[in-house]
């Protein structure tokens, strides 16, 4: 079978085309390379990330209607400056109306009502009701499928004889821009209306970054 002549302009154009796609795959494995270097030396716990720590307090309110068990929800947003380092959480009731006004409770007050029983700790008569607050709690990150329980769970983790505190086992991260999200279901519906208060406490990490490990 006779050879067919192959011009020189044909055979640069190949050869043109060949070393552009030599050259394309150099600069696709040198960004593989870059990526795969950074991530070696990415922080691999939260004790790792570079920046500044600065103690912070995420406060979410949220307001309770008067005779209601309706599911109320509140969020917080983490700032652009740094990620957030939640390492423990605190939970509060205020009445907004009616006897006691203004006045803050442990977000239970069922040992603060079994302490007015006993005369001697000078508790006598301050609750006009069983109890003041008590509710059903949840904790989610919008965005990051991330729950912090499986089903609701009682605000009586932040009684009063810890302070109303409760610190986590670990210490969570919120990214930069999360969004924190806290719902509270009143399980005793209120004479008055009131305010439900949780501080996530923990502290910034300004100037850094990182992921949940």
């Amino acid at each position: 079978m006779p050879s067919i002549p192959i011009s020189q302009d044909v055979l640069l154009a190949a050869i043109r085309t060949s070393q552009n796609e030599v050259k394309t795959l150099k600069n696709g494995l040198a960004e593989i390379q870059a990526l795969l270097a950074k991530n070696a030396s990415a922080p691999r716990w939260i004790e790792d990330i570079p920046g500044k720590r600065v103690q912070f307090f995420a406060v979410v309110d949220m307001t309770i209607a008067a005779n209601s068990t309706s599911r109320v929800e509140g969020s917080y947003s983490v700032s652009t400056d740094g990620p957030f380092i939640c390492t423990g959480v605190a939970m509060f009731y205020q009445r907004t109306a009616g006897a006691y006004a203004g006045t803050w409770a442990p977000a239970t007050t069922v040992e603060a009502r079994m302490a007015s029983l006993n005369p001697g700790l000078g508790f006598q008569n301050i609750f006009d009701q069983p109890v003041l607050g008590t509710f059903d709690v949840e904790f989610s990150e919008s965005g990051a499928d991330r729950n912090w329980q499986n089903t609701p769970f009682a605000s009586a983790l932040f009684a009063p004889a810890v302070g109303g505190v409760y610190v986590l086992p670990v210490a969570a991260l919120f990214g930069r821009s999360a969004l924190v999200i806290a719902r509270v279901t009143p399980t005793v519906p209120q004479t008055e209306a009131g305010k439900v208060q949780i501080i996530f406490l923990g502290y910034k990490i300004v100037q850094g970054d990182g992921v949940q490990p």
